[in-house]
């Protein structure tokens, strides 16, 4: 049982708070019995912690549970976890060019698990995938997916094959009247600047939702939309 919040290995654990450190080191945490279980499914759960006695975790105080967790509330296991490994191309692709808040990575994430588009390629400007708040907005769907990350620009100037699809309220055609396509690639943008004018100037295939009463959507729920209509 580990007690004390100065043990070496906990102090390790909570550096990876940190996205430099998580980077450096390719791992990270998650919270709550539900997140270790799908971790521990897809192979990349390193070791869990319990403030109970449970087969295969290592019993840690809840001082020490405390520390290590992000939630206001004490959660009763946390799993040390390796990155996802995994970068096939789906049919479906969603690319994320700076998003920025994590509870709209998460949703993100978690629509696209949902709709079908298994792989998501993400900008080297958007939030940290591995942040704790993403995790936790996914609702587990991290661990189902492929990520890819990189220079937008360059992924897409190198996709052959796919259709692509921006979006853009001026130039863009209404979302209900575009068809279906066997292999697609949707771009979503900043929450406040839109898709950057480097991959806009790729000259992409424009849509927009129609709507009553107001000019935008939040970009979580307008790229769950776009994916829905488009799977």
């Amino acid at each position: 049982m580990i007690q004390s919040v100065d043990n070496p290995k906990i102090k390790e654990i909570r550096k990876l708070v940190l996205a430099k450190y998580r980077k450096k080191e390719r791992k990270f945490i998650v919270e709550g019995a539900h997140l270790v279980e799908e971790a521990k499914k897809i192979g990349v759960l390193l070791e869990a912690f319990s403030i109970d006695e449970k087969p295969g975790y290592t019993k840690v105080s809840e001082a020490v549970m405390k520390s290590i967790s992000n939630t206001d509330s004490v959660v009763k296991e946390v799993g040390l976890c390796k990155y996802i490994e995994k970068n096939d191309l789906s049919q479906h692709i969603l690319i994320l060019d700076g998003i920025q808040d994590p509870g709209n990575m998460g949703t993100l994430l978690r629509s696209a698990c949902a709709f079908g588009f298994k792989t998501l390629f993400i900008s080297n400007s958007s939030v940290d995938i591995y942040n704790d708040k993403v995790i936790r907005a996914s609702q587990g769907a991290i661990f189902k997916l492929n990520f890819i990350f990189g220079n937008p620009r360059d992924f897409i100037s190198n996709l052959k094959g796919y259709k692509i699809y921006g979006t853009n309220v001026v130039l863009g055609k209404p979302l209900e009247t575009i068809k279906k396509e066997e292999k697609l690639a949707i771009v979503l943008g900043n929450e406040g600047n839109g898709i950057s004018k480097e991959v806009q100037d790729l000259n992409l295939d424009n849509i927009y939702i129609s709507m009553e009463n107001t000019e935008s959507l939040n970009v979580a729920i307008a790229g769950s939309i776009i994916m829905y209509q488009l799977r």
